[in-house]
């Protein structure tokens, strides 16, 4: 059975939540995530934020890009709220009315959104479903959808979202192939043995990419045009 790793991003290295990660016997890799705070097998993504921090990005208008990417991102998004709501919205005098509407507006767009009590109960969610990943026969590797980048000047960023782009690449096997040989420029020149290399690149895969970046874009556009002309007959 293959041990999957819960993969923090480094921005929460000082989180209560990575020592109970630990506790709980949760493996787990800080990296810099582009999106999510929590990324659980490349089909969980979570937004760990506190009740102010909920409440204040509604304010400032971050919350729903930061829901869009998520959502765009992950199979499943969640956004978990740390602390009381409730007790937040007394001390700042603040109205339910805008509350309520973001709950219902990420409800709408796929975004599921979890309150808990402290760092604890975020850490045992993740637990839960680094345990859900790992009961014998699960497929979701295979199911996992094309991940999508939040935009962003970082190199590093820009490099998996160009390889990510690849039918069949997703955000793990992109890492892998950066690893593997180094630069972009050089994974575009490997030959079909260097791409065996990779775990996670089969023929069919390497096959699909070749023809990607082989295939003369004029001359398949004009088959493409050709086929659709077909069809409207």
């Amino acid at each position: 059975m293959q041990i999957l790793t819960v993969l923090v991003d480094d921005r929460e290295r000082r989180s209560q939540v990575i020592s109970e990660l630990a506790r709980l016997g949760v493996r787990y890799q800080l990296a810099r995530l582009e999106v999510a705070d929590y990324d659980v097998g490349g089909k969980y993504g979570l937004e760990r934020k506190t009740a102010g921090d909920f409440i204040n990005s509604i304010i400032d208008g971050r919350l729903f890009e930061q829901a869009k990417y998520l959502r765009e991102t992950y199979d499943t998004a969640i956004i978990v709220i740390e602390g009381s709501l409730s007790d937040e919205v007394k001390y700042r005098q603040v109205k339910l009315n805008p509350l309520f509407g973001a709950f219902a507006a990420l409800a709408e767009n796929g975004v599921s959104v979890l309150q808990v009590n402290d760092y604890r109960e975020t850490a045992l969610l993740i637990y839960i479903l680094w345990k859900r990943l790992q009961k014998e026969g699960t497929n979701f590797f295979v199911k996992t959808k094309k991940k999508v980048f939040k935009e962003s000047s970082s190199i590093p960023a820009i490099q998996l979202n160009l390889i990510a782009t690849l039918p069949g690449i997703s955000r793990e096997t992109a890492e892998k192939i950066l690893r593997e040989f180094k630069t972009p420029r050089k994974f575009f020149l490997a030959s079909p043995a260097e791409l065996r290399k990779i775990d996670g690149l089969g023929p069919k895969k390497i096959q699909k990419i070749l023809q990607v970046l082989d295939t003369d874009y004029e001359k398949a556009k004009l088959l493409e045009n050709g086929t659709s002309e077909t069809n409207n007959f």
